[in-house]
C-alpha cells in the first residue's frame, strides 16, 4: 500500500501525529478526528468501511456503531470459543455494554444495524416454532416443543437461565429500557439480583434451588448485555453503587461529543451495508453449526504482551481502590476482546482459528485503553453531578441557598427549581444520591456542609 510519508495533502499530514500510515489508515484517522477515539483498526476493512459510511451518510455515531458491532460479534461467538489462560483461568467472550449519551443522540439505530443478523435468525426460529407448535397435540404424550431464542429483552432471571438452556451457545440480553433493567437490579431488593448477574459475568455455573425454579441450572452461562441510557441517568445509578463490582463490569461507550446531529441529505451506500450484514450472517451461520466449545490459548508473544500490560496496572491499582476496581475487570476483558477479535477476524479473512495471536492481543489492549478512559469519564460524571463539594456542585449550591442544616425534600426540590438547577424529578435524584446530606426521617434531610 502506498506510503504517505511524502504526501503533502491534508490526508498525508495525518502521519505527523499518528505515525507512518497508509493512505487508507490516514483517511480513517482524519474522518475520526474530533469525533471518536475508538480504535477502528481493530476491525477488518469491511467493518471499518461500514462504520464510516453510516457515520458520514447515516447520522450514526462512530462510538455507538463500533461498540455495538463489537458486542454483536461477542454475542454471536458465545460459547463456541473460549480462551484458556491457564488451567484455572478460562474466559468466554461475553461483554456488558452501555451506550451513554443525551436524549435524541440516535443510540438505537447502531444497535439495530449491529444485531440485524441475530434478529433475522431469531425471526426464522420463531416462524419454525409457530409451525411446530401449531401441529403439537398435548394429549400425544410427546414433549412440548421448546422455543429457541438468541436474545431476549426483559426476562426474569429464572427465565433467562431457562431460555439459555435451550440455546447453550449463549444469550444476548437487549433490554428495551436499560434504565428499568438497571433500576430493577439496584432497587430495594437489588443486591441479590446483582449478585446473580455477577456470577453470570464470571461464567460460573448457576443453580437456582428454590422450589419454583428447580430446573433452573446452567453449567456454562455466556450472556452478553447491551443497551443505551442517558448520561445523567447512568450517573445517578452509579452514585447508588453498592461497590460490589457490578458497574466495573460494564463497558461504557461515551462519545467525545454528546450532542444531537443534523440529519444528512445523503443515504448510506447500500452495497457497503449489505456486505456487512451478509458477512455477519455468515459468521452466525458458522457458529450455529458448531456443537461444542473450542478452547484457544495465547501464543507466546500474545501471552507476553498480556502479562506486561496487566503488570502495568499494579501500581495505579495499589494507589487507588476505584482504579483497582476498574482495571481488575479490564484485565479480564483484555482476554475477552482478544478472543473475539481473533475468532472474528480469522473467520472474515478465511484463516484457520487456532490460537489467539499477537495482533489480536495488541488490538485488545487498544480496546482496554478506550474503555478505561470511558470508565473514568463516567466516574467524573458522578463526581461532578452528585458528589462535588466545590462551589460548582449542584447539590451544594442548593443546600447553601436553603441555608439550613436540616431541610425537607420539598424545600430542596423547590429551591433547585427556583435556581434553575433541576426540575422536580431530577432534583429528587440529586438529593437521593448525594453524599452531602443524609435522610434522618421520611422527607427530612440533614447536612454537615454548612458547619
Amino acid at each position: 500500500m502506498k506510503s504517505i510519508e511524502n504526501d503533502k495533502t491534508e490526508l498525508g499530514k495525518a502521519h505527523l501525529t499518528s505515525g507512518k500510515l497508509s493512505l487508507e489508515e490516514a483517511n480513517v484517522r482524519l474522518k475520526q478526528a474530533g469525533e471518536s477515539e475508538f480504535p477502528l483498526c481493530i476491525f477488518p476493512r469491511f467493518i471499518q468501511d461500514t462504520i464510516l459510511e453510516l457515520y458520514e451518510n447515516g447520522n450514526y455515531n462512530i462510538d455507538y456503531t463500533s461498540v455495538s458491532i463489537l458486542t454483536a460479534l461477542a454475542g454471536i461467538i458465545g460459547n463456541s470459543y473460549h480462551l484458556r489462560k491457564h488451567i484455572e483461568w478460562v474466559e468466554n467472550p461475553s461483554m456488558w455494554v452501555v451506550l451513554v449519551g443525551k436524549s435524541g443522540q440516535n443510540k438505537s439505530a447502531p444497535l439495530k444495524t449491529a444485531f440485524k443478523a441475530v434478529k433475522n435468525l431469531q425471526k426464522q426460529y420463531d416462524q419454525e416454532y409457530e409451525s411446530v407448535i401449531a401441529n403439537y397435540n398435548p394429549d400425544s404424550g410427546e414433549k412440548k416443543p421448546s422455543k429457541k431464542k438468541l436474545y431476549s429483552t426483559d426476562p426474569t432471571f429464572e427465565a433467562l437461565i431457562n431460555i439459555h438452556k435451550q440455546n447453550p451457545n449463549g444469550m444476548i440480553l437487549m433490554p428495551d429500557e436499560f434504565k428499568s433493567f438497571i433500576l430493577n437490579l439496584i432497587g430495594y431488593s437489588g443486591t441479590s439480583k446483582q449478585s446473580q448477574f455477577l456470577s453470570i459475568w464470571d461464567g460460573a455455573p448457576i443453580s437456582l434451588d428454590r422450589k419454583e425454579a428447580e430446573s433452573s441450572s446452567l453449567s456454562m452461562p455466556c450472556v452478553s448485555i447491551v443497551g443505551s441510557i442517558q448520561d445523567d441517568v447512568i450517573a445517578s445509578f452509579k452514585a447508588k453503587d453498592i461497590k460490589d463490582g457490578f458497574f466495573e463490569r460494564i463497558l461504557f461507550a461515551i462519545p467525545l461529543k454528546m450532542e444531537k446531529k443534523y440529519v444528512k441529505r445523503t443515504n448510506p451506500n447500500d452495497y457497503t451495508v449489505e456486505q456487512f450484514h451478509s458477512k455477519m450472517k455468515d459468521l452466525l451461520d458458522a457458529v450455529t453449526q458448531k456443537n461444542n466449545t473450542e478452547e484457544l490459548v495465547l501464543s507466546d508473544m500474545a501471552d507476553e504482551l498480556f502479562i506486561n500490560e496487566v503488570n502495568k496496572h499494579v501500581t495505579p491499582s495499589n494507589k487507588d481502590s476505584m482504579i483497582s476496581g476498574i482495571l481488575s475487570k479490564l484485565d479480564r476483558y483484555i482476554l475477552r476482546f482478544a478472543l473475539v477479535l481473533e475468532v472474528s477476524n480469522s473467520f472474515f479473512d478465511n484463516l484457520p482459528i487456532e490460537r489467539v495471536g499477537e495482533s489480536a492481543m495488541k488490538k485488545a489492549i487498544m480496546l482496554k485503553d478506550y474503555f478505561y478512559v470511558n470508565a473514568l469519564k463516567l466516574n467524573n460524571m458522578v463526581l461532578n453531578v452528585y458528589e462535588d463539594n466545590s462551589k460548582e456542585g449542584k447539590v451544594l449550591q442548593v443546600i447553601k441557598k436553603i441555608g439550613k442544616k436540616e431541610f425537607t425534600n420539598k424545600e430542596f426540590i423547590q429551591m433547585a427549581g427556583h435556581m434553575g438547577i433541576a426540575k422536580e424529578s431530577y432534583a429528587y435524584q440529586l438529593l437521593s444520591n448525594t453524599k452531602l446530606a443524609y435522610k434522618v426521617q421520611k422527607g427530612v434531610y440533614e447536612t454537615e456542609v454548612l458547619n
